[in-house]
């Protein structure tokens, strides 16, 4: 019997944790081809509520278009097997919805088309990593390995905009080593200019402005976008355009941006120092302001927090 007492939403029903499941030769397992996306659930005065609920589903019909995956699920649809999914699994942190083709195939392209929904409300610690063998790797700021071997996603492969399971196969692995070398996380590269790291987006202070690469190049993260938000209503600058790799290392400070963590600092790229190894004062205003609001305690942001149960 599972240890893990969570609730699986698939396709309008609830399943055990333990059942939801696919064949070892399922399709999207052989091939990469299942779409997904992440949200953050976060306790708040007025219960569980996930932040930019919408705002997340519509990244991953996005996905869907991008690559031809015939979802047949509409918007409004997702959100509320969403909301559902949450309601019925109490101190959830983690929310995460899969679109999947799950019939066994024998060529490339499905015979049998058909696209499960699976959504998943767990609380990440207790849930998976106490259950994991080996030591979870975590870290507060991060140190970050530029890495030159590999290139970030390529549109004419697959866009950088698409958060498909095969987009992520390369960069693990280049993660993997670089954590062998001692660095939390790595930088992508697009051509000459810095694109993002595997699963955030990048941001440099340079001279009390924001740069950030351009949305072409990366992944449309959605606490990138409400990063560039609350910077225009704390009057700080944002630019978004390419930036080299001499140009990054000169930066006063820099840090990457995910839904899992909201504003994550950076103190150390290859072998260059930020803000004296320490959280520097942009990032530190940003990360607070962040954080407050998914607390529930910045009212003028509420519309941002989807409340569930």
């Amino acid at each position: 019997m599972s240890e893990v007492n969570r609730l699986i939403w698939r396709d309008g029903e609830f399943v055990k944790w333990e059942d939801a499941t696919v064949h070892v030769l399922a399709q999207s397992l052989q091939r990469g081809s299942l779409a997904f996306d992440y949200m953050s659930v976060h306790q708040t005065p007025r219960g569980q509520a996930v932040l930019k609920l919408p705002e997340h589903i519509a990244r991953l019909l996005e996905t869907c278009h991008i690559m031809g995956i015939p979802l047949t699920y509409l918007q409004d649809e997702l959100v509320a097997a969403c909301i559902e999914t949450v309601s019925k699994n109490p101190e959830s942190y983690s929310l995460k919805i899969s679109a999947l083709i799950p019939s066994i195939e024998v060529e490339l392209v499905p015979q049998d088309q058909r696209v499960s929904v699976v959504i998943a409300s767990y609380d990440g610690l207790k849930d998976i990593i106490q259950h994991n063998p080996g030591k979870y790797h975590e870290a507060k700021q991060l140190s970050l390995k530029i890495e030159r071997s590999i290139s970030n996603r390529q549109v004419n492969i697959i866009p950088p905009q698409a958060k498909v399971a095969a987009n992520y196969t390369s960069p693990m692995f280049a993660k993997w080593r670089a954590r062998k070398e001692g660095f939390d996380d790595i930088l992508l590269l697009d051509g000459d200019f810095v694109a993002e790291a595997p699963t955030s987006n990048l941001f440099a202070v340079i001279d009390d402005s924001l740069i950030t690469p351009p949305a072409s190049r990366v992944l449309h993260g959605i606490t990138r976008a409400s990063v560039i938000e609350l910077a225009g209503t704390l009057g700080i600058p944002v630019t978004e355009r390419d930036i080299t790799v001499a140009e990054l290392l000169a930066a006063d400070e820099v840090f990457l941006t995910a839904t899992s963590i909201g504003v994550w600092p950076v103190i150390k790229i290859d072998e260059v120092t930020f803000s004296n190894g320490e959280k520097g004062p942009l990032t530190r205003q940003l990360q607070e302001k962040h954080k407050r609001i998914t607390k529930g305690e910045e009212p003028e942001y509420a519309h941002w927090l989807t409340l569930c149960g």
